[in-house]
């Protein structure tokens, strides 16, 4: 027998279909040479494995039956969005995994009959497009394409649950919660936000069955992280349900703008600078001072400057695309603050203040944090790429190359898997979806399965859009400084 352990093939069981059981033991049979069964408790791992089994086989009777007609929460759904409120004006529904919006699209819209009604889960469609679409008040600058029309639902996961405007939209469904009340009110910011006509805003959310909960807990997890929230800076609405406790003090302190009343809640709020301020500052001077607005608009990427100041360390502004970050940093180097009133309050100064010169060490410093930015940014794209679906073949020339890849001491091979893994893991034209499907089908592995992938990615041009999404890459997502000031 084989013991697979190890980084490789835990990738590939994470991307292992079960419609492919034997090219799956296969793969992890060519990875697995490293580790010695006999150094196993081979007994009390088999017990483990046939009990896991059994525990499986239980799990697949009970679900096996379900269809959608018999799926309890979808038939809850589809009867809710045939009353009110549900049933008229806009509804964007959310949850966190492709292939439930999938799901949820085909049986909301069976055929695709409707063409007011879409699906978003991964970068195969434009985000543009789909929010254009279903929100055309709020994003005036969309243009219908031929053949568009408007949308009065939305499926999608939370590829859409930041930095967009759905105000158009009154209703929202969380059809699965996320452990983190952060995703949930992201979520309920796409359409509850400055610009609504709607007096009322909407949010249904399906939580946990019961027995589920008792096992989980997710429900009282996004409960207690909820009152923190709520005892912290307190919330205008509920979250998660109606009942909970609004810390309503805080709030009216908030809109008030009451600072006695917002004591003991959170610093005092002359302790920092506001986002508004900041921002009148900057209208101030376009209008005052057009010559030096346009001077700091041109700035490059990169700059630095140094000033005194009472706490020592350092202030770093990164950004990769529409992800950014800032940093405050302590003379540790420990991150203190990424909050951005805290951190405009660290770095504002009066306008003649002179520059202080940099620390020896400042660039070393200033790498570290951008070094840290870029894991950042990995792990967001990791996990965007493990929440994409990809068809049968890709999945299986994924397994494959990192099979060759595990087994070859080759520079030579490893370099050609590492110029196909990226072109071909993305959105491919169909013609060669189906070409990958039938080399899955044939079994075609190692030297074989790379010649016909280089062939593929020459007769098909797909060094054009690799380049082009390299192009747009570097341009937008590359990860970069794009200022930074050291406070000495």
């Amino acid at each position: 027998g084989i013991v697979p352990a190890g980084e490789e093939a835990e990738g590939i069981l994470i991307g292992s279909d079960p419609e492919e059981e034997t090219q799956v033991v296969d793969a992890l049979r060519a990875v697995s040479g490293r580790y010695a069964a006999e150094d196993f408790r081979l007994d009390l791992l088999k017990e483990h494995i046939r009990r896991d089994m059994r525990l499986l086989e239980k799990i697949l009777s009970l679900v096996e039956p379900i269809r959608p007609e018999n799926d309890a929460k979808l038939q809850t759904l589809k009867e809710r969005l045939s009353q009110e409120p549900l049933r008229s004006g806009k509804c964007l529904i959310f949850t966190q995994y492709a292939d439930t919006a999938r799901y949820l699209y085909e049986n909301l819209n069976p055929g695709g009959k409707r063409d007011d009604v879409d699906v978003i889960f991964s970068g195969d469609k434009s985000k543009v497009r789909a929010v254009g679409r279903f929100a055309p008040r709020a994003n005036p600058e969309y243009r219908f394409q031929p053949g568009d029309s408007e949308l009065s639902m939305l499926i999608a996961t939370d590829v859409l649950a930041e930095g967009l405007n759905m105000q158009d939209c009154d209703k929202i469904v969380n059809y699965d919660l996320h452990w983190n009340p952060v995703r949930l009110i992201q979520r309920f910011g796409r359409i509850d936000r400055i610009g609504s006509e709607h007096d009322e805003i909407f949010g249904f959310n399906f939580l946990p069955e019961t027995g589920i909960e008792e096992n989980l807990g997710l429900g009282e997890i996004l409960r207690e992280r909820i009152k923190e929230i709520q005892a912290t800076i307190g919330e205008d609405a509920a979250i998660l349900e109606p009942g909970e406790k609004l810390n309503e003090e805080a709030m009216y302190a908030i809109y008030e703008r009451d600072e006695t009343k917002f004591e003991g809640y959170e610093e005092d709020e002359g302790d920092f600078t506001d986002l508004g301020e900041a921002v009148e500052l900057f209208r101030q001077l376009r209008d005052e001072d057009p010559e030096e607005f346009e001077r700091i608009v041109s700035l490059r990427d990169g700059i630095r400057t140094g000033k005194r100041s009472k706490e020592k360390g350092l202030y770093v502004f990164c950004r990769a695309g529409g992800y950014r970050q800032l940093y405050l940093l302590d003379h540790d180097g420990e991150v203190v603050s990424r909050d951005f009133r805290h951190t405009l309050k660290a770095i504002s100064c009066e306008r003649a203040e002179p520059a202080v010169p940099l620390p020896v060490d400042y660039n070393a410093a200033v790498m570290r944090v951008k070094e840290r930015f870029e894991r950042e940014v990995r792990e967001r794209l990791a996990e965007r790429e493990n929440r994409r679906s990809r068809n049968r073949g890709q999945r299986y020339v994924r397994r494959e190359l990192q099979v060759l890849f595990a087994k070859t001491e080759d520079a030579a091979v490893r370099e050609r898997i590492n110029a196909l893994e990226r072109p071909f893991g993305g959105p491919l034209v169909s013609a060669v979806e189906r070409r990958l499907n039938q080399l899955q089908r044939q079994g075609v592995k190692d030297d074989e399965l790379l010649q016909e992938l280089e062939g593929l990615y020459s007769r098909y041009r797909m060094y054009e859009i690799s380049s082009r999404r390299e192009a747009t890459r570097s341009e937008d997502d590359t990860p970069r400084v794009i200022c930074s000031e050291a406070l000495t």
